[in-house]
């Protein structure tokens, strides 16, 4: 892997992480939502990616999980709390 995989490779691994973490934050954040639909966006691509080419149904179903996360995480960021 070249410099640029490893720097996409690691700028993906920091978006999941911070999808995960607002899993379990009570705050608010932009940017905890912002990377709840980057997470969206690239695991419903690579669910769609891995159905398309080889109908993987186990990297499919890997793909869901992780862009469920992404819609949690976002979803959690942009309803409203109750103070």
């Amino acid at each position: 892997m070249n410099a640029t995989g490893t720097l996409i490779f690691l700028a993906g691994l920091i978006v999941f992480g911070t999808s995960i973490w607002d899993l379990f934050n009570r705050g608010r954040s932009i940017f905890c939502a912002l990377a709840g639909l980057l997470v969206l966006l690239g695991a419903a691509l690579g669910a769609w990616i891995a159905w398309v080419e080889s109908r993987s149904l186990i990297g499919t179903a890997i793909f869901l999980v992780v862009a469920l996360v992404g819609i949690v995480s976002a979803v959690r960021q942009i309803k409203l709390r109750q103070p």
